[in-house]
């Protein structure tokens, strides 16, 4: 934007009025809402490295090393259902939990 000499017109005002991006998390309206996509973020996260690991253990016992492709891909299913399960055992309990948001 081309202004003339000696203007002290700006684009923003003030100093920081620039607009606000809104966070992923800063989204939700309660804090159960911003906990539950949050934990969503970390199930994705964990589906993604126990779809690597699962992988892993498959080329190990291709490549003849059984014992640790067995541990591999027993370690990549606990990993990829680590969110349900601790829901089943806080369910299991009587403790409240939060849903997994999408």
């Amino acid at each position: 934007m081309l202004l003339p000499t000696g203007s002290t017109r700006r684009i923003f005002p003030v100093y920081g009025a620039a607009p606000m991006h809104h966070f992923i998390l800063a989204q939700s309206t309660s804090l159960d809402g911003a906990l539950s996509q949050g934990l969503g973020i970390i199930a994705k996260f964990l589906y993604i490295i126990a779809v690597i690991v699962i992988a892993h253990g498959g080329w190990q016992v291709r490549s003849g090393n059984a014992d640790m492709g067995k541990m591999s891909i027993v370690g990549g299913l606990l990993l990829g259902l680590s969110v349900l399960i601790a829901q089943a055992l806080f369910n299991a309990g009587g403790m409240p939990t939060i849903s997994v948001g999408q």
